[in-house]
């Protein structure tokens, strides 16, 4: 049954059974990877849950810590602090409830999670942090909060039941990311063996298609290869045996029905031929002696087959033939006579334009080397015309920039007289910053002589003096410290004193140079201004002989193209002359030879 299907059908059907079986491995691994996804976004959710304990868990810390900051320091922005952790704990707890929700055991664990954070809070926390601000900035207060209740072993053990908690709540979501782990694994193990499984499956239907296949093709294209070679090797009666009813079976009976038309064929062409050469070898005799230059010969077939029209051509072929040839002897004559006159005309013709070609070079020579000395001195009025035009732009553009300068150079001497003002006005600040320093170091003796008469009273008071004794001796080294760096900035005072006089001097030889070079660059702008009123009236003298070149110029060209057309004309004459003298020549031999042809043709009949 399988190999009266066509071949369309049974490809159909291999390929069909194969596509179905991927199909069935594609929609279980769909399926599978579908669970893989959901135990993947179930092992995500786990794992937020546990980040998120421990972020509730880093709150409660941070909450203690700042907490405790608060017992120690006591300052305001330790407690606002600690308050502020506190308001961040409803938060996590909520987004703890919110990703349990799924869990009916969690969220009720993590109420009563919030109920003992919320009793944490109020009981202990608002209660210490009260009683730390109640204190205030009193001595010992960071001691005395230490040795309160609230710190003692009851608030530790409270909130260490919460995070006890919290670590049974971990537990427990751990717990459930190791089963559904497990699950996930035993999922990725059973999509590994249905994949090898259907792939296995696959293999084997696809090698059992492709047998198939081939024995129902491969069979008859063996059979009919093999009648091909036999009446390739000369046996017209070999046939292809028909093993099926597909294609390659209908392929088979034509093939068998060709071999019996062409077989047909050669016998029919058999007896064709035979006659066709008894008609073929009369026609060369005819034409062999036709060869010779026997004319006269007579062609005997006759028929209406292509075989005896060619012989009614030939016939016809003949006769013109020898038409043909008696008026092309008694033509030789005459073209003799004709090549002879026109290959003496030829020759004067020739050495008359080699003359003309001659004299037409060396005209073409002179007239080239007057375009060029042209062309070349209408270049160099061209760069001329460039350079006074360059130049009138350079000059009025160092003009514009010499002006720039000047007033540039103004404005220095504008700012060197301000700044020698200000330099001026910073010599006399330095001079009333001495005053002030001589008042300091007065200041500073005076000091020094009190801590000293205080430090002698201190030693009569005894040892009740003791602690004012210490202030004293730091009075004088304060004064001492105080003398030493006024010294140090009256020496300051005095270099920046001097650094400004030389800065005055300076400045003063600076604005003299500039004011002569102000005086220089106006000179140097009158005489630019001179120059460029110089070139801007030599340029329309250059525009004036550069119109006059580019005329000659154009002139020029227009010869030479002109003496180049004359000349090729020339040589084109002069080589039609040479073509014409060979062709005579030619013509004479051709004419010597056709009558010397002809001669040996018999034309009568």
């Amino acid at each position: 049954m399988f190999k009266d299907l066509s071949i369309k059908k049974k490809l159909y059907l291999g390929f069909s059974a194969i596509l179905a079986i991927i199909l069935v491995l594609l929609s279980i691994a769909y399926n599978r990877f579908n669970i893989l996804s959901e135990a993947n976004a179930w092992d995500r959710h786990t794992m937020d849950v546990i980040q998120a304990i421990d972020v509730l868990r880093n709150d409660l810390l941070q909450v203690q810590v700042e907490a405790r900051g608060y017992y120690l320091t006591g300052t305001a922005q330790r407690l606002e602090r600690a308050r502020k952790e506190m308001t961040d704990l409803p938060a996590s707890i909520g987004a703890l409830q919110k990703l349990t929700a799924d869990n009916p055991a969690q969220v009720a664990r993590f109420k009563k999670l919030e109920q003992m954070i919320h009793v944490w809070i109020k009981e202990v926390i608002d209660s210490q942090l009260k009683l730390r601000q109640d204190m205030g900035d009193k001595a010992g207060a960071a001691d005395a909060m230490g040795r309160t209740p609230q710190l003692s072993g009851a608030a530790t053990s409270n909130i260490g039941e919460i995070y006890k908690f919290m670590n049974e709540a971990a537990d427990e979501e751990k717990r459930l990311l190791a089963l559904r782990s497990a699950a996930s694994e035993q999922s990725q193990e059973t999509m590994r063996m249905v994949l090898t499984g259907g792939g296995l499956a696959c293999v084997v239907l696809s090698m059992g298609v492709a047998w198939l296949l081939a024995r129902s093709l491969l069979a008859p294209l063996n059979n009919l290869t093999q009648a091909v070679g036999r009446i390739a090797g000369g046996d017209q009666a070999a046939r292809a045996h028909v093993l099926s009813a597909d294609e390659l079976g209908q392929v088979s009976t034509e093939f068998n029905r060709m071999a019996q038309a062409i077989q047909d064929n050669q016998a029919n062409q058999l007896a064709a031929s035979n006659l066709l050469r008894s008609k073929v070898d009369s026609l060369l005799g005819v034409v062999s002696k036709a060869a010779d230059g026997d004319l006269t010969g007579k062609i005997e077939v006759q028929g209406e087959d292509a075989i005896g029209k060619l012989a009614k051509g030939l016939d016809r072929m003949f006769e013109n033939l020898r038409a043909l040839l008696n008026n092309v002897q008694k033509a030789g004559i005459q073209v003799t006579t004709s090549a002879t006159e026109i290959a003496a005309s030829a020759k004067q013709q020739e050495a008359t334009g080699i003359e003309q070609a001659q004299t037409s070079v060396e005209i073409l020579s002179t007239t080239k080397e007057i375009s060029s000395n042209t062309s070349q001195l209408l270049k160099t009025m061209e760069e001329a015309t460039a350079v006074a035009d360059y130049t009138t732009s350079a000059t009025a553009t160092a003009q514009n920039n010499l002006k720039r300068m000047d007033s540039t150079m103004q404005n220095m001497v504008s700012a060197t007289d301000s700044i020698n003002a200000k330099l001026a006005a910073l010599s006399e600040k330095a001079s009333n910053i001495n005053s002030v320093l001589t008042t300091i170091t007065k200041v500073a003796d005076q000091t020094n002589i009190l801590s000293l008469n205080a430090a002698i009273e201190a030693e009569k008071a005894g040892e009740a003096g003791r602690g004012f004794s210490v202030v004293a001796t730091e009075i004088r080294r304060l004064a001492d410290q105080t003398s030493v760096s006024t010294w140090d900035i009256e020496q300051m005072l005095k270099e920046m004193q001097s650094a400004v006089s030389a800065s005055v001097m300076g400045m003063d030889k600076f604005s003299e140079e500039i004011r002569r070079s102000v005086g220089e660059v106006r000179a140097v702008t009158d005489q630019l201004s001179g120059v460029m009123d110089q070139v801007q009236k030599l340029a329309p003298q250059f525009d004036v002989v550069l119109q006059g070149m580019q005329s000659q110029a154009v002139g020029a060209e227009q010869i030479t193209a002109t003496m180049m057309q004359l000349n090729d004309a020339t040589q084109q004459t002069v080589e039609s002359l040479k073509a014409t003298s060979e062709a005579v020549h030619q013509l004479q031999y051709a004419a010597g030879d056709l009558q010397t042809s002809v001669a040996n043709f018999a034309v009568t009949v």
